[in-house]
């Protein structure tokens, strides 16, 4: 069923792609087109690829941290298929999630509860470095406000390392499936406190993970206009990623690429470049993903079986 609403709103959104470009002039977007040199697309499938490799060693390090290890490849594979699942779901990705957890499970053999705070943590680092690198992008606009909220996030970061020991002390002991989680995730976060370089290089590996997509729009958006602002960029990009969490659209899509070429074309990219943008950036950071994904889940399974495996 979940299939077939994908590939249902996957031909919805091609159609309204495919008018969209339609409307436009077809010498303009080929204009367009020949602006991205045959380097980018391979720097960026690249790098995308090395993305895609740095957020698995984060979550291959907090497996490690929090006694649950895995391997690096099984670990790949299961963040394979969450990603598949993201495409699928709408908004802030929580069927990923669960699929990463019921795979954390079966492959560390740990509980439901003990997945779920490994999933919890690691989301964790990734959305605090996110709004993090949101707010301080905001600053141009917000000012005083988005420095305010800086210092909030980073307050509120450095108070759940602070106190899980008694959080924990306060709810062990009392049924529950959500007490057991919290008290799961409040040991695990114990644990990765008593490691604070361990702790630091995650923080600085979810940040360092963020910083590439405004990097790589800003790649590209160069291409067409040599005097892009890269705050400016870094804004569009942020805004597009927060507009494709809201729970409307599975994957985000529709909504992502509207919000992209929209900023744009507000920022003073003509139509044809804004459109070419979007789709390239989308193209790399999001189907190339589920085809790389794809690939290697097949190879994978192959391999498996080829060690006798199930």
């Amino acid at each position: 069923m979940k299939k077939r609403l994908k590939t249902i709103w996957v031909i919805i959104v091609a159609v309204l792609l495919l008018v969209a470009l339609l409307q436009m002039d077809g010498a303009a977007l080929w204009y367009s087109l020949r602006h991205i040199p045959l380097w980018l697309v391979f720097a960026m499938l690249a790098m995308q690829i090395a993305v895609q490799l740095l957020i698995n060693l984060q979550w291959f390090q907090i497996s490690r941290l929090v006694g649950t290890p895995i391997a690096f490849w099984d670990m790949f594979y299961i963040n394979s298929q969450g990603a598949l699942m993201d495409s699928i779901t709408p908004g802030v990705k929580f069927g990923g999630e669960i699929t990463r957890g019921v795979l954390i499970s079966r492959f560390a053999k740990c509980s439901g509860e003990g997945a779920a705070a490994m999933v919890a943590l690691q989301k964790m680092f990734s959305l605090s470095a996110l709004f993090f690198v949101v707010l301080f992008t905001a600053s141009g606009f917000m000012g005083s406000v988005a420095y305010v909220a800086v210092i909030l996030l980073l307050a509120a970061f450095v108070v759940a390392f602070a106190i899980p020991h008694k959080f924990k002390e306060r709810l062990q002991g009392k049924g529950g499936k959500v007490r057991g989680f919290l008290v799961t995730f409040f040991i695990q976060l114990e644990g990765v406190r008593k490691n604070k370089g361990h702790c630091a290089k995650l923080a600085l590996l979810s940040l360092f993970i963020w910083l590439l997509y405004p990097a790589r729009m800003y790649l590209i958006a160069i291409q067409f206009y040599p005097e892009a602002n890269l705050a400016q960029i870094a804004a569009i990009t942020f805004t597009a990623y927060m507009v494709a969490m809201l729970p409307i659209f599975p994957g985000g899509l529709g909504g992502f690429e509207a919000t992209m070429s929209g900023l744009l074309v507000a920022a003073g990219f003509i139509i044809a470049d804004a459109a070419i943008i979007t789709i390239f950036f989308r193209f790399a950071t999001f189907w190339f993903v589920m085809l790389l994904g794809l690939a290697f889940i097949g190879a994978y399974k192959i391999r498996r079986k080829g060690d006798g495996v199930g």
